[in-house]
């Protein structure tokens, strides 16, 4: 590991210290807080040296100096209880180091002058305590008034000659400047950081509303969450498409086999869904069921439906051999009108209702395998464009005897 990365990977370490049990604003606070109190706790130690190298008689200085800096390390120890504790605990061994050194070496000292970055606490504590931060940077500025009013100019342990006092006094305001200049880029930084995350999170949530139901129908929602969504559709077609001898299949093959299997063939029916430009309602074991003419109205519904269901069986016998599986499909489709909406508040998606879907059901369930079944209704709406199988009069459950017809394929005049 290089020296930029063993650095990169310390101050991490360092601004992350005690902060992973927190999470969102709270966790950045802390970071900036262990960000500053790092950065203070190294000025007091490097503070202390510049102190005792330049005269024996600063060592009381240099002393409380040392003693801050060390105590400001143990700060991060206490995100463990609370989250304000440390910052409060700083703000406290901030406020008495500077007024022991101000009484020390006297207000000529300049070291008071720390204490103009008082402001930034805000940070740390965050807007919903701005009374407490209040509190704490009226402390930090009562210390430099105690200390530039009330303090001898010359302190009488450890006075420091004038021209070393000017000296200290602008690294002081220079260190106080770069406080708070370093508190609030590493704000804004991890601000436009919870942004970008806040926008990702956002066109996630977008991606998966759009997976869940139409485009037309998120809007909806997006526009008016309470409202309720129930449309009436006076012609729609029904798919419905099963995998023939799905359950026995699915009785002797492992669940990662099985769970695979269906993820091949329906991401392959998606596809087709999508280049007919027709809507997957939902899938329910092995069963797959599209809706053409909703909830975007079109006239060649039917035919849409008509060329996937073709696709279809066609697709599953490319799948089949690639799977290893002898894979065919019953398909069922009728026309008709029928209900559409959104039901639920969790896990809410948009379904359809009504005796088309019902009869689009029976034509699938009460089918051959390996063909598509159709109703006299869709045959009439399908017209001559279309090759029909007249299958009879069947008796079908719940609708009585229905003229039936099989979908053989396209008439060669419109291939």
């Amino acid at each position: 590991m290089g020296p930029s990365k063993y650095l990169r990977r310390l101050v991490s370490n360092i601004v992350e210290f005690g902060t992973r049990s927190y999470t969102g604003d709270i966790a950045r606070r802390l970071r900036i807080f262990n960000g500053l109190n790092a950065f203070v706790a190294v000025a007091s130690f490097a503070k202390a040296l510049q102190y005792a190298v330049h005269d024996v008689s600063l060592y009381p200085v240099s002393i409380t100096a040392t003693t801050a800096g060390l105590l400001l390390f143990a700060s991060p120890l206490f995100h463990r209880w609370n989250e304000i504790i440390a910052p409060v605990y700083f703000c406290i061994v901030v406020s008495v180091d500077f007024f022991v050194i101000g009484m020390l070496s006297g207000s000529s000292a300049g070291s008071q002058y720390n204490l103009l970055a008082a402001p930034g606490i805000v940070l740390v504590f965050g807007s919903r305590r701005l009374a407490l931060s209040l509190v704490m940077a009226l402390l930090l500025f009562l210390t430099f008034v105690a200390i530039d009013v009330g303090a001898p100019v010359l302190g009488q342990i450890a006075p420091m000659n004038a021209a070393f006092g000017e000296r200290n006094k602008i690294i002081s305001i220079t260190t106080a400047a770069a406080i708070l200049f370093g508190a609030m880029a590493y704000a804004l930084k991890l601000a436009e950081s919870a942004e970008e995350a806040l926008s990702r999170e956002y066109q996630r949530s977008e991606g998966l509303l759009q997976n869940l139901m139409p485009g037309s129908i998120a809007a909806r929602l997006k526009k008016n969450p309470d409202q309720i969504i129930a449309d009436h559709f006076e012609d729609v077609t029904i798919l419905f498409a099963d995998i023939v001898d799905f359950t026995p299949r699915a009785m002797r093959l492992a669940p990662a086999r099985v769970v695979g299997l269906l993820n091949r063939v329906f991401s392959e029916f998606d596809r087709l869904a999508e280049k007919h430009k027709l809507e997957k309602i939902k899938t329910i074991g092995d069963a797959y069921m599209i809706a053409g003419g909703m909830p975007d109205q079109s006239s060649g519904h039917c035919a849409a439906v008509a060329e996937m269901a073709l696709d279809m069986l066609d697709s599953v016998t490319q799948i089949g051999p690639e799977l290893d599986e002898d894979l065919r499909l019953r398909i069922g489709i009728h026309t008709g009108p029928a209900i559409a909406g959104v039901i639920g508040t969790r896990k809410l998606f948009y379904d359809v209702w009504g005796d088309t879907v019902n009869t689009a059901s029976r034509m699938e369930s009460q089918g051959s395998a390996g063909r598509i079944q159709v109703t006299e209704n869709t045959r009439l709406v399908l017209g001559s464009s279309y090759k029909f199988e007249f299958r009879g009069v069947v008796d079908v459950k719940g609708k009585g005897p229905m003229s039936l017809y099989y979908l053989e394929g396209r008439e060669p005049s419109t291939v």
